[in-house]
């Protein structure tokens, strides 16, 4: 999927959540926020260290279920870059933009405090390394659980920690800073931190039942 399709999924997901906000109160909300992010792999890589990043775009919650109020569904889409640094005489970071779509079951003890898991799916969008998009597979899924409070409010807060299942590379050498192959890699995954908050631009709940 190229850039201009992934633009524009986007924008139409974006547009359709906007009509359906209009027609139902929908509760759609800006997200915003920054991650800490790096990589896992059994062979460890030579000076890994995690880099920050940051994440943004927009969320719908709604209510499918009469009986169960304090369980909703989020979707949402968001532009995400993540990645990882490599320290040795000089500093390589290895950034990679993602356009992630995440689907989370969320349960609220309160009005204050919710729990959130489901799983993020993600498209990479761009790369700074050279030939990166040629290299690195292009989608990635990941489970995720998180928080949030001050969920009565317009502006709330959350945090959320993503663990990535699909390797990034079907088949890598890993060389260190002298130029020598050190092992074969076929997992490395993405893991990530993130937290930010959300500005609620509807507060009306979505139902899919009547009331």
């Amino acid at each position: 999927m190229n850039n201009f399709k992934i633009t524009s999924l986007t924008a139409l997901i974006i547009t359709l959540l906007l009509i359906g906000a209009e027609k139902a109160g929908a509760q759609v909300a800006i997200v915003s926020g920054a991650n800490l992010s790096t990589v896992r792999s059994r062979i460890t890589l030579e000076n890994k260290k995690p880099i920050w990043g940051y994440q943004g775009g927009f969320s719908v919650q709604y209510y499918p279920f009469k009986n169960f109020q304090n369980i909703s569904i989020i979707n949402g889409v968001e532009l995400s870059r993540k990645g990882y640094r490599q320290d040795f005489e000089e500093n390589y970071d290895s950034k990679f933009w993602y356009w992630t779509f995440p689907v989370l079951l969320n349960y609220s003890f309160s009005d204050q405090f919710a729990l959130q898991a489901g799983a993020e799916l993600s498209a990479l969008s761009f790369t700074n390394i050279k030939q990166g998009r040629e290299t690195y597979n292009h989608f990635d899924t990941g489970l995720a659980l998180g928080v949030s409070c001050f969920n009565n409010k317009r502006v709330s807060c959350y945090a959320r920690c993503v663990y990535g299942l699909l390797p990034m590379l079907d088949d890598y050498y890993y060389i260190d800073e002298l130029g020598n192959f050190t092992g074969e890699m076929h997992d490395l995954k993405n893991l990530s931190f993130s937290m930010g908050i959300k500005i609620n631009l509807y507060n009306e709940k979505i139902r899919f039942y009547k009331q």
